[in-house]
């Protein structure tokens, strides 16, 4: 282990067994400990990434975490970078080679450089469970709906969204969702169904005649989220901008006050419109869903026309794309339609 002040640098190499990745742990733990608010681990001697230490450097990942404290993979072999990219981990680990700085404070040779700022790694509603935004650096570029001499909180950017869509009560609609699995066995799947809202919370999605191989799809899909929720539920912040179809949206970050499988989540808002372009799910196992959408006009209410969505999870490459129509605003809906649990 190399080490200064601010920051730890550890080895990990072959072989990569339950001994090993304990030490590793144990190693990084003491230095969070002690500090470090910086910790690389260099990963070049691994030779091949595998499942087990996958495993040992997210539990590392979150435990830098806890203590507000940014680890980073230092790597150069192309077998181990490209495995990274494929499992989408590139997009959770901040990914340095050996002779790059990294920042916050980080030296090539051992030396300590000047502190910076950490830039923390990187879920609206989708027929998906769902990880990174492009975090840009700046401030909002003026495009918010009125301006304004302080900077829109995450909390009034959720408010200005809910109040776009405040005078519908109720809606059902029927959605159509098309599956590509992109991997292994390259599945092809129509999912018709319908879709229902109730204030104050109330997301349901009922899917029909669903083949006992897609079950799994059904579920998957069904699992809205509702940002009248989302206060509580997760803790908001900034965490910069995304550059969607021209312009400049302010992304939201969302994570869980209660931990789950996802790391966070993060809410592409257009605050010339209050409507949400995008989001991203990141998840501690690496995986990566991200989903875009887009508006029609029903009866002076704006709604969801479309969506597409990635998704890469460990064993899973799809796309999805689904479609609304045929809504029917303020009526009547039986709570008996709402089965799901709710949320904690």
């Amino acid at each position: 282990m190399a080490s200064s002040l601010d920051e730890c640098t550890f080895f990990l190499s072959k072989p990569v067994d339950p001994e090993a990745l304990s030490t590793l742990r144990a190693g990084i733990a003491s230095a969070l400990e002690d500090g470090a608010k910086a910790v690389i681990v260099d990963i070049d001697g691994v030779g091949t990434l595998d499942s087990p230490a996958i495993g040992g450097l997210i539990l590392a990942l979150r435990a830098a975490r806890e203590r507000s404290a940014v680890l980073s993979l230092r790597v150069s072999r192309k077998n181990l970078l490209e495995t990274l990219r494929i499992t989408a981990l590139d997009r959770v680990f901040p990914i340095v080679t050996p002779l790059a700085a990294f920042a916050p404070p980080q030296a090539a040779s051992g030396e300590r450089s000047p502190r910076k700022k950490a830039a923390r790694p990187k879920r609206s509603r989708f027929v998906a469970a769902v990880a990174g935004a492009l975090l840009l650096a700046g401030t909002l570029d003026g495009r918010r709906a009125a301006a304004q001499d302080a900077p829109v909180t995450p909390a009034e950017a959720i408010h200005n969204v809910l109040a776009q869509s405040d005078r519908i009560s109720s809606y059902q609609a029927t959605i159509g969702v098309d599956i590509h699995l992109r991997s292994f066995p390259y599945l092809a799947q129509h999912l018709d169904g319908t879709t229902y809202f109730k204030r104050p919370d109330n997301f349901e999605i009922v899917f029909r005649k669903v083949p006992s191989y897609a079950t799994g799809f059904d579920k998957l899909y069904s699992d809205i989220d509702d940002p009248t929720s989302w206060e509580r539920r997760f803790v908001l912040s900034v965490a910069g901008e995304k550059l969607v179809d021209g312009h400049r949206d302010m992304v939201v970050r969302l994570v869980q006050r209660v931990r789950g499988m996802i790391d966070h989540e993060d809410v592409a808002i257009d605050t010339s419109t209050w409507r949400i372009d995008s989001m991203e799910w990141h998840y501690y196992n690496g995986g990566f869903i991200a989903m875009s959408q887009e508006y029609q006009d029903v009866g002076g209410y704006s709604v969801l026309a479309t969506q597409h969505a990635t998704i890469r999870i460990p064993y899973v490459h799809a796309a999805a794309d689904a479609v609304y129509s045929d809504y029917k605003t303020n009526v009547a809906i039986d709570d008996s339609v709402f089965t799901k649990a709710k949320h904690p």
